[in-house]
């Protein structure tokens, strides 16, 4: 008897031990862990807060003081851990920004990466980020040039520069395509790059001038020149097509290159001189003619080509609706996808084609995708819409969710459908569905009880969604505001700018039911982002604040 309760104590005092043992350790626990005389065990002390992320911001000034740490691999896995500390990780940008210079590259890389997480402002991270633009690490000057993208305008100054430094200049150019319109002040540089002895450097500078469109017509008479140049012809020529009408001397060069031996050359040819004969339909009868006949030739990336151009081209549908018979022919999914854009191009009067279309099964993924991208114009496609929410493939089923939130309002009928998808064991659908139900307003209203519940969720995303659902649905329910209001205050911190802004517009819906978001909206008025500025402020003053 003795034995047996000798046995059960030891057993006992076994389990509890070894709950501990396999407990979770606390903030407290970790940070001391980062004293360790052995680096194995500092490492994973620092992984472990990096894991915890905002939770572990008391660990930001022991954070910050290993990044002088001799090991360099301490310095790279405190500046990855620094970076998902949220707000309080900004304490440490001073060092981080040290930490661009060091001599180790994957430190290099993880200091970059933090600071684009962080967000410390476009006076701090625009001329840090352009200066690593030069690094020779590949994945340094990857992290630079996606912040530099990502702060759009603000980094052109700081581009420009970047353009007459021959280390960095090809590196700038790819940013500057990736900017955009937005980019128009780099357009002079951008031209004097087309005489470079670089053939690589002249041929992304000019689909950088591509990128910026219109705005880069003063690069025109460089772009025409370089149509003399068999290495410049076809980005020269795509570029001009971008740009604008091409001028007459243009349009006589262009002409020549119709029949050459590269038929990316030739689509590109067609494409820019149709684009110089917008109102001509005889023109674009012809050009719709040329591309649809790329459309039969056996190089893959030729006939992708030419359905993206006439995507582009929209020749209306009395001329693009036959191409929609050619793009079921098609073996290649690749080529299929863009026949589909030239189709879905034409708008509301391509939905009557495009639902004919869905009687192709191994499509229908595609097609809804292209109704979903027409939008409200699809309304006439609801109903088979809904029909392929019983569809056995789940990307189908995706697909026809995403299309018919998209379509908003006019697809209130597939309102018990979006309620079911709100069940379903699959992350995204449930996402999908809350958006959804958001984007048809009022008449989604027999969801609430259930979006109510997902507010609940584990699922932070699925959470927000149905928060943001709530407020279009019934900005006016005080149930709804009180459960809805601190789901959008922690969306208010999302790394996201789009879904700032949509946090704050929904608490700016709920009015001065979301008054306990006063100081986060107001926090949210500063920050670095100009459209969460603005919506903050709207806000603030919509809730009574």
């Amino acid at each position: 008897m003795h034995r047996i309760s000798a046995i059960f104590v030891l057993c006992a005092g076994f389990s509890i031990a070894t709950l501990a043992l396999a407990a979770e350790p606390t903030t407290a626990d970790l940070i001391a862990g980062l004293k360790s005389p052995d680096i194995a065990a500092r490492l994973t002390a620092i992984d472990d807060l990096a894991t915890q992320g905002a939770k572990a911001a008391e660990a930001v000034p022991e954070l910050t003081a290993l990044l002088k740490d001799p090991s360099p691999q301490i310095r790279a896995h405190a500046a990855h851990a620094l970076g998902n500390m949220g707000e309080a990780g900004k304490a440490a940008v001073g060092e981080l920004v040290k930490l661009i210079g060091d001599a180790d590259a994957d430190v290099r890389r993880k200091a970059g990466g933090a600071l684009r997480q962080l967000r410390p402002g476009p006076q701090v991270s625009v001329p840090l980020f352009a200066n690593m633009m030069a690094d020779a690490d590949p994945g340094v000057r990857l992290r630079a040039m996606h912040a530099l993208a990502d702060a759009g305008e603000d980094a052109v100054p700081f581009l420009i520069k970047a353009l007459k430094d021959p280390k960095a200049s090809y590196w700038a150019c790819l940013v500057l395509r990736d900017i955009g319109a937005k980019a128009e002040a780099a357009v002079p540089n951008l031209a004097e790059l087309i005489s470079s002895e670089r053939p690589e450097l002249r041929r992304e500078a000019t689909l950088a001038l591509a990128a910026i469109g219109a705005a880069a017509a003063p690069a025109v008479p460089q772009l025409v020149k370089a149509l003399d140049d068999p290495l410049d012809r076809l980005p020269a020529t795509f570029a001009l097509g971008a740009i604008g009408p091409l001028p007459p001397e243009a349009q006589a060069k262009v002409r020549k290159t119709i029949n050459d031996k590269d038929q990316i050359l030739r689509i590109a040819s067609v494409w820019a001189l149709a684009k110089s004969h917008k109102g001509d339909r005889p023109y674009m009868e012809w050009a719709a003619k040329a591309l649809i006949a790329f459309l039969k030739v056996s190089d893959p990336n030729c006939r992708f080509a030419a359905a993206r151009a006439l995507a582009d081209l929209k020749p209306g549908p009395e001329i693009g609706m036959p191409l929609f018979d050619e793009a079921f022919k098609g073996a290649d999914d690749k080529v299929v996808a863009g026949a589909l854009d030239a189709i879905a191009a034409q708008g509301a009067q391509a939905v009557p084609g495009l639902i004919r279309g869905l009687k192709f099964e191994r499509f229908r993924a595609r097609i809804a995708y292209e109704l979903g991208e027409i939008g409200p114009d699809a309304a006439p496609a609801v109903d088979a819409l809904i029909g392929l929410l019983q569809d056995g493939h789940p990307e189908t089923r995706k697909e026809a969710l995403h299309a018919l939130a998209k379509i908003g309002p006019a697809a209130k009928t597939a309102v018990p459908d979006f309620i079911k998808a709100l069940g379903d064991k699959d992350e995204d659908v449930v996402h999908v569905a809350a958006h959804g139900l958001g984007k048809i307003g009022p008449d989604a209203a027999a969801a609430e009880a259930e979006l109510l519940k997902v507010l609940d969720s584990k699922d932070e995303s699925a959470a927000q969604f149905s928060a943001l659902a709530l407020a279009r649905i019934h900005p006016k329910c005080a149930q709804c505001a009180a459960k809805a209001v601190p789901v959008l205050i922690r969306a208010l911190g999302d790394e996201e700018a789009r879904y700032r802004v949509a946090a704050a517009e929904s608490l700016a819906a709920f009015g001065p039911l979301a008054k306990s978001a006063v100081a986060a909206l107001e926090k949210a008025a500063k920050d670095e982002d100009k459209a969460v500025q603005e919506a903050a402020s709207a806000a603030v003053k919509a809730v009574g604040g």
